[in-house]
């Protein structure tokens, strides 16, 4: 069974871009594309996915917003979120972890980091 991974990303291309890096990746994952915070966290509740991926500034609802949300909730709490951001300040990574967000991870993104971050959270998922 595939494991499912949240992207939410209000930009197509970023979009495009980790859809395309994880199929080339071979890893055993279903992307579910929420295309601002309030869709992610309704899909987060819906198909509790094994990884959220959230990108911090988006329309209707921003990321962190979303995150406190899902942090929030007794469904979502315990889901790993990396943080999604062109936000590299040391600021914002201090911020995104206080809110309970596994990694910090910078646009552009690196497609061999990403698919590491991936495979390292699905890895913790398995063993527990």
């Amino acid at each position: 069974m595939s494991n499912v991974i949240l992207l939410a990303e209000d930009d197509e291309d970023n979009r495009d871009l980790v859809q395309f890096v994880l199929m080339k990746s071979k890893l055993d994952v279903k992307l579910v594309v929420a295309e601002n915070g309030e869709e992610a966290v309704r899909l987060a509740k819906e198909c509790n996915p094994s990884l959220i991926l959230m990108d911090m500034q988006m329309p209707v609802m921003d990321g962190w917003t979303a995150i406190s949300l899902l942090k929030g909730d007794e469904k979502t709490k315990e889901i790993p979120v990396i943080a999604f951001t062109a936000q590299a300040k040391q600021e914002d990574w201090a911020r995104t972890r206080e809110m309970g967000c596994a990694e910090h991870f910078t646009k552009p993104m690196d497609p061999e980091e990403l698919v590491a971050l991936v495979q390292k959270y699905l890895k913790a998922q398995a063993t527990v």
